[in-house]
């Protein structure tokens, strides 16, 4: 794996300003927002240094001999109402624009990322784990709310406090305010240093950490193969490894940071003993009167404890810094071209012109493949396992960008149809079935947006599914589980079919469509794949052969490349390797168990 995919490399590392720069353009609209409730924690924090500037007051009037009366009490007291209403109103303001801003901004990326990885190409989704975009949409995502929500109002809120107590210190002596300042710009290297080590750690942090959900996904999905073949300690193996990983990761940065942490700390209260120190000479000296030494004395706490928070804000920064560099994986990566002027299609006609494609660079899986699948046509694709068939249907949709040659539908090149013209045309019938969790209406209904269950109950029974559904307890209300894991392979390939049907588009792909269909059920869907097919553009990737005799044309590939076309009978009679594999399913066929 590559750094960059890894998240170890060193171009991934921001400085804690390009971060928040980062943050920033993601808010969009909502920077208003999100301002708002920075400024309001910043105005709690300043209210929060009226009460002690209020303390000073009085501490300071008493040693200068000043007499207590009910006018000053008064004085006091209003200023410290004000205080505590000016903390609890800029507390609740603070809280409220801040939160909003944070699930309203979450929301939306998350609603970004989703429209971003339907537009990226496969093979992207290949090379990633499942658990690694699961995190990012959880885990990520979350990570960033809580800084949009907390850690960022809470920066603000940790300068508020000591901007006052530098400024009522200026007034009184600059030299005590020049010192108290001094400690902070010597912590200050310290502090950055640590940020950008944490930095680091943090990306390698949340990579492992999805590492460990993709580790859980694939234990809790395998969960019966892992009993069948009791493998049982060998799952759990696996994923007590990835959560050691992101155990040891995350012992290692508080290992690393907590001697730099603690300088930083250290070097910052230093401050207190510097100007205890300057205070006291300047004191004893004659420059600086009774009341500013206590002054000094009450005020040098309170300008460095707010500071010191940050150590504890860093770490959730850095946090949603590497959740940021990981959504910006997806954000960033390259997605299919899309043509500028999208370009009409004239027929539905398929047409491969000298293709050629490979998933790994210097590995070509297809090599000047030329075919044409005429308008209401079957073309019917077969040849050994690993020719290369799945991969001439997954082109013609986009899920791969071809390396050379040309695919078009009716005369224009599919790069120029444009994604979503390309989706209307195009209906795939998937090997492996895919259902989503909610009923069965709705995963029929997601053939067509706005379809009513009129037209769902159409399509079931046009591909020979209305009969089983109906006999289910809530009939097309019935849930399906996570995948369709309630359903036979047979019950869910026939509600694809019953999709497809609904969607109705002139181009249909079938890959392997009758391959989870039992014999009894075989002629019900090769009827209901008629309906379907009817006055379309049909290409068909089959191992059954018996269900592609009636195929237009048949294209025999081998090694990523066409080596046989024609009619069943004239690729018989040729006794090249079409024949060759009728040949071993007639034997299959007599195939028995026992001797």
């Amino acid at each position: 794996m590559s750094s960059a995919a890894s998240g170890t490399g060193p171009g991934e590392v921001r400085s804690d300003l390009a971060s928040l720069m980062r943050v920033w353009a993601l808010a969009g609209p909502l920077r208003g927002r999100v301002l708002r409730g920075i400024a309001f924690r910043f105005a709690q924090s300043l209210s929060l240094g009226v009460a002690f500037t209020a303390v000073v007051w009085i501490v300071t009037g008493l040693a200068d001999g000043r007499a207590v009366t009910w006018a000053w009490i008064g004085q006091v007291t209003a200023v410290m109402a004000l205080s505590l209403i000016g903390q609890l109103a800029f507390g609740y303001l603070s809280a409220r624009d801040s939160w909003l801003s944070s699930y309203e901004l979450a929301g939306g990326l998350r609603r970004s990322i989703l429209d971003r990885l339907r537009r990226l190409p496969m093979g992207f989704h290949l090379a990633r784990h499942k658990g690694d975009t699961v995190t990012v949409l959880t885990s990520d995502m979350q990570m960033l709310e809580t800084f949009l929500s907390d850690a960022l109002p809470r920066i603000a809120q940790a300068f508020g406090l000591p901007l006052v107590v530098l400024v009522f210190l200026v007034i009184r002596d600059p030299v005590i305010a020049l010192a108290t300042v001094a400690s902070i710009l010597l912590a200050l290297p310290i502090f950055l240093w640590s940020s950008r080590r944490l930095a680091v750690l943090g990306i390698r942090r949340q990579d492992r950490q999805a590492e460990a959900g993709a580790r859980m996904i694939e234990y809790a999905q395998g969960i019966a193969v892992i009993r069948a073949f009791n493998r049982v300690a060998k799952g759990e193996e696996s994923f007590r490894a990835a959560l050691m990983d992101f155990r040891d990761i995350s012992v290692r940065m508080v290992v690393q940071l907590t001697a730099p942490l603690v300088g930083f700390g250290l070097v910052l209260m230093l401050g207190v003993p510097l100007v205890m120190l300057v205070a006291g000479v300047r004191y004893l000296g004659g420059e600086i009167g009774q009341g500013t030494f206590i002054t000094a004395m009450v005020l040098v706490f309170s300008a460095y404890s707010p500071l010191l928070a940050l150590l504890a804000v860093m770490e959730l920064t850095r946090m949603a810094d590497a959740s940021l560099t990981r959504i910006d994986r997806i954000m960033t990566a390259e997605r299919l071209p899309e043509p500028a002027t999208p370009v009409a299609p004239r027929g539905f006609a398929v047409r491969f012109e000298d293709v050629g494609f490979a998933y790994v660079p210097g590995k070509p899986v297809l090599s000047g493949v030329s075919f044409e699948a005429p308008e209401r046509s079957m073309t019917a694709i077969v040849g050994p396992s690993g020719s290369g068939k799945t991969t001439l249907l997954n082109l013609i949709p986009r899920f791969w960008d071809i390396d050379a040659g040309r695919i078009g539908i009716g005369g224009a090149d599919v790069r120029e149809i444009g994604e979503e013209g390309l989706n209307r045309l195009v209906t795939v019938v998937f090997q492996d079935v895919y259902l989503f969790a909610g009923t069965i209406l709705d995963n029929i209904a997601f053939g067509r947006p706005g379809a009513t269950e009129a037209d769902v109950e159409a399509a079931a029974r046009a591909a020979r599914a209305h009969d089983f559904i109906a006999a289910l307890p809530d009939g097309y209300r019935t849930r399906v589980g996570e995948g369709g894991a309630t359903l036979s392979g047979g019950e869910r390939q026939r509600i694809s079919i019953a999709r497809a049907i609904l969607k109705d588009a002139p181009i249909v792909l079938l890959d392997e469509a009758t391959a989870a269909i039992d014999p009894t059920n075989e002629l019900a869907i090769q009827e209901a794949l008629a309906r379907l097919v009817a006055d379309k553009t049909l290409i068909v990737v089959a191992h059954k052969l018996s269900t592609i005799r009636a195929a237009d044309q048949i294209l025999v590939v081998d090694q990523g490349r066409i080596v046989e076309r024609g009619a069943h009978e004239a690729l018989l009679a040729q006794g090249g390797l079409y024949s060759g594999l009728w040949g071993q399913r007639a034997r299959a066929a007599g195939w028995r168990l026992g001797a």
